[in-house]
């Protein structure tokens, strides 16, 4: 799995860890020069071995780290989400994106929220669908 930064590359690792798979961070000094340029350059890589690959998505999966599978809303579990900028930081956003462009560095993500279509719910990070208990419909 590639992760944005180092930090959240170490959040990934310590989570494998606990659960005694063992794995490497590839890129993390390249991250750190780079960092504000797009995953595929910068990103860091949380490298398993083979063998312990389908357990390694089964523990990220169930702590919610794998970000294709953050797509629905935490409230009422809709796929329906859309990201929308914040009321009311449309001023903020135009000069994050301005200040962003003369320093060479990334805006930020403060100014954005997600929207459930179906509930209305505003929040900040979708969560993957919970899994039902056994014995439930």
């Amino acid at each position: 799995m590639t992760c944005d930064d180092a930090f959240q590359a170490h959040l990934v690792q310590g989570a494998l860890e606990n659960e005694g798979i063992p794995s490497v961070l590839h890129n993390e000094n390249t991250s750190n020069i780079l960092r504000g340029l797009t995953p595929t350059i910068s990103g860091v890589d949380v490298l398993v071995y083979a063998d312990d690959f389908d357990r390694a998505m089964k523990v990220l999966e169930r702590n919610q780290m794998v970000p294709e599978y953050l797509k629905y809303c935490p409230c009422c579990h809709s796929p329906q989400i859309r990201l929308v900028r914040k009321k009311g930081h449309g001023l903020r956003a135009f000069f994050a994106a301005l200040f962003s462009l003369l320093a060479v560095a990334p805006p930020g993500t403060a100014h954005w929220e997600y929207v459930c279509r179906h509930c209305g719910a505003r929040f900040e990070k979708p969560v993957a669908r919970e899994e039902k208990e056994e014995g439930q419909p």
